[in-house]
């Protein structure tokens, strides 16, 4: 008991020293005081957004001249995250953002442009044939994989977020029995094996649900001169899925950097960056490199050197009536966050997404909770369940 008090002791004493360290340099960059800072934090209450210490500081909300829109009042904090989606989408549709497989079935049927799988690690009898060459078992996946032919790929669970399980497989060593990985380094087949029935993360990887091996597709070679990295940058477009049809609100850049083989941001941990998307034309503009203050903008690709200005990302058109075929696809989806690879082949659906995080969204200046998201909430909403909407 003692050293439970005291590890929650060192971790209050942690938070405050990093919240003394943002006001520091909230005030660095804007000259506002600690106590026009703690005003400001105070009166977020009232915004209905829900938003604290650390969304005032992830987002910039301390800086008026950053913000878009109608400023601090547009932003949803981290609080309200789940809960945005739950309110939005009833459990009993949420499956296929939920599962890869029932996902790719699902939309490789309705003609939806998925990035195609080859092969697929499943224990039932019988899977559907969109899903690629049926592994049934372990040793018919190590047969697959010291396939040298097959290479490159890309593997994930079906059912996993922020990347864990996944792998870019670039080939097989058959001197070592090893899988040569995107970052230079290998991995014995009996251990990557071990992913198909064991999980690497039990909050984020459900290794019942299959494993996915895709073929490994080039980036768009507009993307590739600029990121100078071979790893998959995609796209996030978050939509409202009313009854009018679908109406993307916000697009955001995921692009990895090395040794990275996956985009994902995970509150920064990763070291890739992120840079906010114009719905209408799709160019690019204000790539950072993690939450404020401790960020800053990016105007050039810290590897390339190469200018975002005016970069515009291929193939954005296809990537919105993609959005907008597949709202009707899953309809009692409200809010639906889709993934796009950009490839040599055009945009590819990777996945779509339930419970997208909010925080990419936001960083750049673009509150999610606009007039527009609040009256789409409280007409989807049910208000008994989230009576959170009704303060909105």
């Amino acid at each position: 008991m003692q050293n439970e008090k005291g590890s929650r002791l060192s971790r209050i004493a942690q938070s405050l020293d990093e919240y003394r360290e943002w006001a520091s340099l909230a005030q660095q960059q804007t000259g506002k005081s600690f106590l026009t800072q703690l005003r400001e934090i105070r009166a977020l209450k009232h915004t209905g957004g829900q938003c604290g210490i650390s969304d005032y500081y992830w987002y910039k909300l301390y800086d008026d001249d950053y913000l878009m829109g109608r400023g601090a009042q547009d932003f949803l904090g981290w609080r309200l995250q789940q809960k945005f989606s739950l309110a939005l989408n009833p459990r009993i549709a949420v499956l296929p953002a939920w599962d890869k497989s029932v996902f790719m079935v699902i939309a490789g049927s309705a003609g939806l442009p998925v990035a195609p799988i080859r092969a697929c690690f499943h224990r039932a009898e019988r899977i559907s044939e969109t899903l690629g060459l049926h592994l049934k078992s372990k040793e018919a996946a190590g047969d697959f994989l010291r396939d040298p032919s097959v290479f490159p790929l890309f593997g994930k669970p079906a059912y996993s977020q922020q990347g864990f399980g996944s792998a870019y497989l670039a080939g097989y060593d058959p001197a070592t029995d090893s899988l040569n990985l995107l970052d230079g380094g290998s991995m014995p087949v009996d251990s990557f094996l071990k992913r198909l029935d064991a999980t690497v993360d039990h909050r984020f990887h459900k290794p019942e649900c299959g494993f996915l091996f895709q073929d490994s597709f080039k980036l768009a070679p507009e993307i590739h001169a600029l990121t100078n990295w071979s790893a998959i940058c995609g796209v996030r477009v978050i939509c409202l899925n009313g009854a009018d049809g679908v109406k993307p609100i916000r697009a955001i850049w995921k692009i990895a950097v090395p040794p990275n083989h996956v985009d994902n941001f995970s509150l920064g941990k990763y070291g890739n960056m992120l840079a906010d998307v114009d719905l209408a034309t799709g160019e690019v503009s204000r790539m950072i490199g993690g939450f404020w203050p401790k960020t800053e903008v990016l105007p050039k690709h810290p590897i390339s050197g190469r200018s975002v200005e005016g970069f515009r990302l291929p193939g954005w058109s296809k990537i919105l009536e993609a959005c907008h075929h597949g709202g009707a696809v899953f309809p009692l989806m409200k809010i639906q966050h889709w993934d796009f690879a950009l490839t040599d082949q055009g945009p590819l659906i990777l996945e779509l997404n339930d419970m997208g995080g909010t925080e990419i969204a936001q960083v750049h200046g673009h509150g999610l909770l606009t007039e527009e998201t609040r009256e789409f909430l409280k007409c989807h909403a049910n208000l008994q369940a989230h009576p959170w909407v009704n303060a909105l």
